[in-house]
């Protein structure tokens, strides 16, 4: 999920996409056995119908003529269509939406068309749907049509642009060059940049920035559907697309026939409400406890395995005392040939959740504490040169990873506008930006190390300066009876979807199934064959899981050490098979 944007230079992705004292209570993680049992695997009550209102909000769209062209490699088609910016004016303006297909590899027996969404918000479902053949199983893969589409303002479709420059934009926004920040200086200028930010989209940005709900990607899908030709809608979503799968199955309860959502946003969180819109948007939907959990778990796995498994003889505590020894000393300067390079808390705690992302991440993470553990306490100078050069030779090496997964579109990077034109305008949010740094203060308290990264992924969202308003962005409820199942993933360790949201989606949505994963990493198909093959079975036939825990295939620390590579090609293995995933940091 949840893309944590780059802030030109530094994601969650994704991002994906936290909870203290101060903010309301989120629900207490329960045994995974008393979880379940309180969860209803199906309803008998009458299903509720799409509103009249919203029934004519999309139905007096005409059904867009999809013209597909095949794209030079071979590998799909792509389509691009023209739908309203507001669809409370169909005849009025228009934004293009960009789709890519892969077609049902085996068309006698096509059951439809799936819609695939990979989160974000603003992840691309063109670079998805393009991927498909890396991640969906051939069963699915032979029946569906695979459809991906990049929602309205980002990637290859209308692009919302705040700044009328890439010099501009970066000259406003050069506050954010850090991940997050962690002196009083540095949050005096991420938030002046953020102002900054916030005000170009209430201006420049403001026509196309006030219709980026996710109401209106909802609206946008469900006349993607009938173009189609699919009389019901078929939908896979990750991470914050899970969010696009919640609104959708509430405002059209009766319109799809399969909906599997993986790696779950807790909807209620999201949209917020009058009564907690004093806690940010990214601290609501509790992604830094689910961090901390994921971490915490992580290193004690790393103590029981011990020697030949772990490179650390006292995980928790060499942790502790890298994070702190770090921020102690605002950084470390290593020599790099003839230059300096400069690693700081932020880089490494950034680069920790992202390394959380992969199911195999943990043990990039064991390397990483040692290696700059070496450079912080080193023995002799011999040892500081070899633990620099191993510093920067991991860096590297997860950067280079990390950007490999990068789609650039232009020069005009729009990742932060496209991110806060949902964020905000779908989310109520607290209107003075210094609460964010009393929230990032408390948040690190509560889900230390964490909280403060997550925290400060939305303050362009104080509406002190963000003025860009979408009066049909949906605002719930989330609890619709919905005409088919909805099937809800989560696995126990994800880093950016606290496995908590799952439990509380699954309780909320009435007619709705929950599976559960030991899976480590963001979102869980792929990680295990148990997951997939429940999650097939249910797009395919509507098949209710036979199994309400899965395990997850790959385990922290099940490699001897000896055997680990700390190469950029093997961390790009720990998700090989997985769907693509937005990383919270991308570093320089």
């Amino acid at each position: 999920m949840l893309h944590l944007e780059r802030r030109l230079r530094a994601v969650p992705v994704l991002v994906v996409g936290l909870l203290l004292s101060l903010l309301p209570a989120g629900p207490v993680q329960a045994s995974p056995v008393a979880t379940e049992a309180a969860v209803p695997s199906a309803v008998t009550a009458p299903a509720a119908t799409t509103s009249s209102r919203e029934a004519k909000r999309v139905d007096r769209v005409a059904t867009p003529k999809l013209k597909w062209s095949e794209v030079a490699d071979g590998s799909g088609y792509s389509a691009s269509v023209k739908l309203p910016l507001d669809y409370d004016s169909p005849k009025g303006a228009k934004v293009k939406v960009a789709l890519f297909k892969i077609p049902a590899a085996d068309p006698a027996n096509r059951i439809g068309t799936l819609f695939l969404n990979p989160g974000g918000p603003g992840g691309s479902g063109v670079a998805l749907a393009k991927s498909a053949t890396t991640f969906l199983s051939q069963d699915v893969l032979d029946r569906f049509d695979i459809v991906g589409f990049d929602p309205r303002g980002t990637n290859s479709s209308s692009q919302v642009r705040c700044f009328a420059s890439s010099n501009k934009q970066s000259t406003a926004l050069a506050g954010m060059d850090v991940a997050f920040p962690t002196t009083s200086a540095e949050e005096k200028r991420f938030l002046k940049a953020a102002a900054k930010e916030a005000k170009a989209c209430s201006k420049k940005g403001r026509k196309l920035a006030s219709a980026m709900s996710t109401a209106e990607v909802a609206r946008d899908l469900d006349v993607l559907r009938r173009a189609v030709g699919d009389a019901k809608l078929s939908y896979l979503g990750f991470s914050y697309g899970t969010y696009l799968g919640e609104v959708y199955a509430n405002m059209f309860p009766d319109r799809f026939r399969a909906m599997a959502l993986d790696g779950v946003v807790n909807p209620t969180a999201w949209a917020g409400a009058d009564a907690t819109r004093s806690t940010p948007t990214t601290l609501r939907i509790r992604s830094a406890e689910g961090s901390w959990k994921a971490l915490q778990t992580g290193l004690e796995i790393c103590a029981a395995r011990g020697f030949g498994y772990c490179p650390l003889s006292s995980p928790k505590a060499d942790f502790d005392r890298v994070a702190t020894g770090l921020r102690s000393a605002g950084s470390v300067l290593v020599a790099d040939g003839d230059s300096v390079f400069t690693y700081t808390y932020s880089d490494y705690i950034s680069a920790v959740l992202g390394l959380l992302y992969y199911p195999g991440g943990m043990e990039y993470i064991a390397q990483l504490t040692a290696t700059v553990d070496g450079v912080l306490n080193p023995g002799t100078t011999q040892t500081l040169e070899r633990a620099g050069s191993a510093l920067i030779t991991l860096v590297r090496s997860y950067r280079k990873s990390v950007q490999a997964q990068s789609v650039l579109t232009g020069s005009y990077d729009n990742e932060l506008d496209a991110y806060s034109g949902v964020i905000c305008t779908d989310s109520y949010e607290p209107r003075d930006p210094g609460t964010w740094v009393s929230a990032a203060n408390q948040a690190d308290a509560s889900a230390p190390y964490f909280g403060r990264v997550w925290a400060w992924s939305d303050v362009q969202c104080a509406t002190k300066y963000w003025k860009a308003k979408d009066e049909d962005a949906y605002r719930g409820g989330f609890s619709a009876v919905t005409a088919a199942p909805v099937l809800i993933v989560g696995n126990y360790y994800d880093p950016a979807t606290n496995y908590d949201n799952a439990v509380t989606t699954a309780q909320l949505m009435p007619n709705s199934y929950l599976l559960s994963s030991t899976s480590w990493g963001h979102t869980a198909y792929g990680t295990s064959d148990c997951v997939t093959d429940r999650i097939d079975a249910y797009l395919l036939a509507g098949a209710e899981p036979d199994e309400t825990v899965c395990s997850g295939d790959l385990q922290p620390f099940d490699t001897p050490l000896e055997s680990v590579k700390s190469t950029a090609r093997s961390l790009a293995k720990a998700r090989a098979g997985l769907p693509p995933v937005t990383q919270p940091w991308a570093g320089e």
